[in-house]
């Protein structure tokens, strides 16, 4: 009995030594071994691609609109350097969670232990990118928000920009709100992803534990079995 516990507690802790994720370790065998739980992982991933395009494409509409209201003078007048930031935070992360949720649905367990480990790594640097993004978005002041709608830097009269003036209530300036609240939905989505991975190999390993469950029993028949026919061949 002993002896089968101690092996129990080898291939515990081999599984647990395999396991990617910062926080899977302390997620219930049960659960981490079970169906549902890698759907969920896999539906963050399809949640994550879902938020990281639509939030590509609100954020795009509204640099597009201004480009078009300012591009007679300056391609570039009226788009800060934080709008091309978002933007390419935006791009990468669509990138990003494209490959990942590919990987997801066709690479078993997630693919090989350092991809996992390196899946960890882009979703904490993303944590990060998406943070930047809610803020430079915010509606309270931030750079690429509502309230900095258009950028009249390098323009003598800040209220001509095409020939005509600008509308400074435009409805595309309330567009950084979505992108807002996407880029903090988004910030969780990779927390969640970086800090719990799918097991690999379990259904294997239960089987091949199985295997041995047997095998060993087994061989304690046999033994016992030798042991009686040699007592009864004394007798």
């Amino acid at each position: 009995m002993a002896h089968n516990n101690t092996n129990t507690t080898t291939t515990t802790t081999s599984s647990n030594a395999r396991e990617t994720g910062i926080l899977t370790r302390w997620v219930p065998a049960r659960l981490k071994h079970s169906r549902p739980y890698r759907w969920f992982l896999r539906l963050l991933r399809v949640l994550q691609f879902l938020s990281a395009v639509i939030s590509l494409g609100i954020f795009s509409s509204r640099v597009v609109k201004v480009i078009r209201l300012v591009n007679s003078i300056k391609t570039r007048r009226g788009i800060n350097g934080e709008m091309g930031a978002v933007e390419g935070i935006l791009a990468a992360a669509v990138l990003y969670t494209l490959i990942a949720m590919a990987m997801s649905f066709l690479l078993k367990g997630g693919g090989p232990r350092w991809l996992r480990w390196l899946w960890v790594l882009f979703d904490l640097l993303f944590v990060g990118a998406f943070i930047a993004v809610s803020v430079l978005t915010s509606p309270n002041g931030g750079l690429a928000g509502p309230k900095h709608c258009y950028s009249d830097r390098d323009v003598a009269n800040g209220d001509n920009y095409t020939g005509e003036t600008a509308n400074r209530d435009d409805e595309s300036c309330d567009l950084p709100w979505g992108t807002f609240v996407l880029a903090i939905i988004s910030t969780v989505l990779h927390a969640h992803t970086a800090a719990f991975h799918e097991v690999r190999d379990h259904a294997k390993m239960h089987r091949n534990n199985k295997e041995l469950e047997h095998q060993r029993i087994e061989q304690h028949q046999r033994q016992e079995m030798h042991y009686a026919n040699g007592r009864s061949n004394v007798v």
